[in-house]
């Protein structure tokens, strides 16, 4: 059985790289290249960890019935990760996105209200699979089946990675990790974008509310992480965390495209939790996951090596304790 399972969204999907900035309305920009890509937070994830040595289960959303689908599936497949519970639907056209890339935005194209507003277009998950991972990772769109793998995994005593999820939400008191990105809060929390006091302030719910490591990711700005269960959250009994909210600035690299960022940095983070290390240790391990992912484009189709990842952090003074 796989060590880690994923459960959410795999999509196909083309980048258009530009050679300048993203337009504006009735403007143009000349496209550099166009790539095939294998794209979705739960694939980026699946995608990094199989490249660090990490056996995986991915499952989520059916696989259209398309030449462009297939070969998504056949890609996941010779990277050696289990897409056994992937179904292809008969006649569906598939969860497919263009994203438009300028080299500091990416703007996106596809039909995530089709697939995730309508009716469910997926399968159940397999619970025998959460139960025989050590680690599982969910999206946190799919409504319903969302909070089901993560109860099969609170059931099965199995630590849960979540993602994206508003500080409220049953994910987040249920996740023992929880990444917030920079578009979420700028989705859910505008306020929180205005100042750091704001920012803290919803630093703060996230942590009353997840009983785990809240981290806050913010592209090219420092990211905060600390452990959550702060005092007055709902069911907190523990006492006041020793250690408050901590810093770490990203490693600084030439950006080619950022897209695949959150999925491969919420991939490094699992990875050093299956290592058993430390939250400084891992943060820095997913922070130099997510500062590769974007020196190439498709970034999770072309993930880095465990040495290159340790050569990154290498160059810039730090090492990984070493993996089991």
């Amino acid at each position: 059985m796989s060590s880690v399972y994923c459960f959410g969204h795999v999509s196909t999907g083309v980048i258009l790289r530009l050679k300048m900035p993203y337009p504006q309305p009735d403007g143009y920009a000349e496209v550099a290249e166009t790539l095939e890509n294998h794209a979705g937070e739960a694939t980026g994830t699946a995608l990094v960890l199989a490249r660090l040595g990490v056996s995986v289960a991915l499952e989520g959303n059916w696989i259209g019935d398309t030449p462009a689908c297939r070969r998504t599936l056949e890609f996941l497949r010779s990277r050696g990760i289990d897409v056994s519970g992937l179904v292809v639907k008969p006649g569906y056209a598939g969860v497919n996105e263009i994203v438009v890339s300028d080299g500091h935005t990416r703007t996106v194209f596809g039909r995530y209200i089709d697939l995730l507003f309508t009716t469910p277009q997926w399968e159940p998950p397999d619970v025998a699979k959460i139960h025989a991972a050590r680690i599982v990772s969910v999206d946190p769109a799919f409504g319903e089946t969302t909070l089901a793998v993560a109860r099969a995994a609170k059931e099965a005593g199995k630590p849960l990675v979540g993602c994206d999820a508003r500080h409220d939400a049953p994910l987040t008191a249920m996740a023992d990790a929880m990444i917030i990105s920079g578009e979420l809060i700028a989705r859910e929390y505008p306020e929180a974008l205005k100042s750091d006091e704001a920012r803290e302030h919803l630093f703060a719910d996230y942590r009353a509310h997840c009983p785990g490591l809240v981290v806050f990711t913010s592209g090219s700005r420092p990211l905060w992480y600390a452990r959550g269960g702060t005092p007055g959250g709902p069911g907190s009994t523990r006492a006041a965390p020793t250690v408050t909210r901590r810093e770490m600035a990203p490693f600084p690299v030439e950006v080619i495209d950022s897209a695949g960022a959150g999925g491969s940095f919420r991939g490094g983070l699992i990875y050093g939790l299956l290592q058993g290390w430390s939250d400084e240790a891992s943060v820095r391990f997913a922070c130099a996951v997510a500062a590769l992912i974007c020196t190439t484009a498709p970034g999770c189709v072309h993930p880095p090596t465990l040495e290159q990842v340790h050569a990154l952090l290498g160059a810039h003074g730090s090492h990984p304790p070493p993996s089991r």
